[in-house]
């Protein structure tokens, strides 16, 4: 396949990583993904739930990445600034709590405040084992996992706990929020979202949900299921990107290796993508693997088609793709892992046939979880709104002052920089940004691409939820109403039976008068009538009797069999009309 480097340009980044003496190792830990079979073998290691970080430095021409460095490593590469032909760098880590020390020493470089680094270094929440026991009591025993271990007994506002304590610091340790972390807040708020901001970055930080197809992820009732991960995204002033995602399976206890590799093809999906596109060797094979192929460098050689992937774009492409989970965001709006649309027409069905008043406990907690969901796709709207804000500023201060220094490639002229040059720059960097707000500015397509993004989820996702909570809340109703219905249905049978055994009475209660008096013993009554007589007379008032509660009935509307809505009178007015009108017009 053509397109390989030119020999000096393979050269260049060899050069680059072997210069690093205090650390030899990092020239034998870097390789070229360009090439087909480094490329595959570093897929597979992004698919391994051994592999905790990598680092990937790419640009127009080279594309170099290395798998699970230590704390050394990266602090060497962050102490030396990047060549030129490299323009972004990329630094992703998966359970950041397990390498405290390895974000301290990125985050620290960077002038990252010690309150976010405390942050991204908390212990995840331990997710509850699957209970045996009901349902309810299952999403009890979640929610108490969830909450912090805060002792309190009975109603907090009687403060129990706190009348049993004397010693006045016991009290103010009991009252404070002990236990409580940052892990416990994100999981227990599934829109919380950050967006901070210094000189030399931009940083991010929001909630993800991955559903995985035949792994169950139930979160309780009133949540969606699927798996929530929290996600840092930091953009610096220097071309680096930098990304964390929160460990899936914290505890101790591992799944099974199918679960695993499962639920980790899902929640690093995004990332596995991005790095095939980075990849020159990475082609689309269908047209479904176009559709969700993401460039952020020239695929192949200089052609017009990859004109407008600039290297200097890359560092906010990057930074935009790794925000943009594209292809979870097109389950929703696809109905094929979040089916609430499917659960909305099965609930309809099922209130149609039989409607009953637990249909409406399903449709409220149905109700609870579109909402958490919603909540969740405005926080992302949210975190776009303040970029874009930020953007905006941050370029009209560019124009009322001056030109900013530019990021990433353009920091060095050389090939082989000094290493006093980082701190030259540093000290240019923050002087000139003395008077300037804070935050990193994003190049003009990745700005585009946000306004996009912004634009889809209020078209597609939000509006896809809208309608569903507005679906569920006519269906709340209906079936009200067709309970309703049903119940008016019964006391009309009801009456109507009731009025059916008031005409059978009715019917023979002349008979019955018409026999007590055959019956009586009076002189010139008894013996005088014959049988032929008494059964005249009988037939002659059961006919009458028959007929006059006929007659009632269509004059009442109370006519036994089909339910008449329309009393006999109307309708023999209404044709008598109809009749004359026709009559007029022939």
């Amino acid at each position: 396949m053509s397109g390989f480097p030119s020999s000096h340009s393979l050269q260049i980044p060899k050069e680059y990583y072997s210069r690093f003496k205090s650390n030899s190792n990092l020239q034998e830990k870097f390789h070229d993904i360009d090439d087909e079979a480094q490329f595959r073998a570093y897929l597979s290691y992004l698919q391994d739930a051994r592999t905790r970080n990598f680092m990937l430095d790419f640009g127009n021409d080279d594309a170099w990445c290395a798998v699970d460095l230590e704390e050394e490593d990266i602090a060497t590469l962050l102490r030396s600034a990047k060549p030129r032909f490299f323009g972004t760098r990329w630094i992703n880590i998966w359970s950041p709590e397990e390498q405290k020390d390895l974000v301290k020493t990125i985050t620290s470089h960077y002038g990252i405040s010690e309150r976010l680094q405390g942050m991204m270094c908390t212990d995840p929440v331990v997710r509850p084992s699957q209970s045996t026991g009901s349902s309810a009591n299952g999403f009890r025993q979640k929610n108490e996992d969830r909450l912090p271990r805060v002792p309190r007994k009975n109603d907090l506002e009687e403060a129990q706990e706190l009348k049993d304590l004397s010693d006045p610091a016991e009290i103010q340790a009991a009252a404070s929020f002990r236990g409580l972390t940052f892990a416990h807040v994100t999981n227990q708020i599934w829109h919380f979202c950050s967006v901070d901001y210094g000189p030399r970055y931009t940083c991010i930080g929001y909630n993800s949900l991955y559903v995985v197809p035949n792994v169950e992820s139930p979160n309780g009732r009133g949540l969606p299921d699927g798996r929530r991960l929290w996600s840092w995204l930091i953009l610096c002033d220097d071309g680096t990107v930098i990304s964390m995602q929160e460990n899936p399976y914290p505890s101790l206890s591992r799944p099974s290796e199918r679960e695993l590799k499962s639920v980790l093809g899902i929640v690093r999906r995004n990332v596995q993508l991005i790095f095939s596109g980075v990849s020159k060797r990475h082609s689309a094979q269908s047209e479904s693997d176009s559709l969700v192929t993401i460039r952020v460098r020239p695929a192949h050689g200089d052609g017009p088609d990859q004109a407008s992937i600039k290297q200097e774009d890359g560092p906010s492409l990057l930074f935009y793709y790794i925000f943009d989970d594209w292809v979870s965001s097109y389950a929703l709006v696809a109905k094929r892992e979040h089916q609430y649309g499917v659960l909305l027409d099965r609930l309809r069905e099922e209130m149609l046939g039989k409607p009953v008043v637990e249909l409406v406990n399903e449709l409220h907690w149905l109700g609870r979880r579109l909402a958490v969901l919603k909540r969740l796709y405005q926080s992302y709207e949210l975190i776009m709104m303040r970029i874009l804000q930020r953007q905006r500023h941050l370029r009209d201060e560019a124009k009322s002052n001056r030109p900013p220094l530019p990021i990433g490639p353009m920091f060095g002229e050389s090939e082989v920089m000094d290493l006093r040059q980082p701190t030259l720059q540093s000290s240019l960097s923050f002087a000139s940004n003395a008077d300037t707000s804070v935050g990193v500015q994003l190049s003009s397509p990745a700005v585009a691409r946000f306004e996009r993004l912004l634009d889809r989820i209020k078209l597609y996702c939000l509006s896809e939820i809208d309608t569903c909570l507005t679906e569920k809340e006519s269906l709340t109703f209906l079936n009200f109403n067709l309970i309703a219905l049903k119940d008016s249905q019964a006391v009309e049978k009801l009456t109507r039976i009731t009025i059916l055994l008031a005409k059978v009475t009715i019917l023979f209660l002349p008979v019955s008068l018409m026999t007590g008096y055959f019956s009586t013993e009076l002189q010139n009554v008894k013996g005088v009538y014959t049988v032929n007589q008494y059964w005249v007379s009988f037939g002659v008032i059961m006919f009458l009797s028959i007929v006059l509660l006929t007659l009632f009935g269509y004059l009442s509307d109370t006519v036994e069999g089909k339910t008449i809505y329309q009393s006999l009178s109307r309708t023999f007015v209404r044709s008598s009309k109809h009749k004359i009108s026709n009559r007029k017009e022939e």
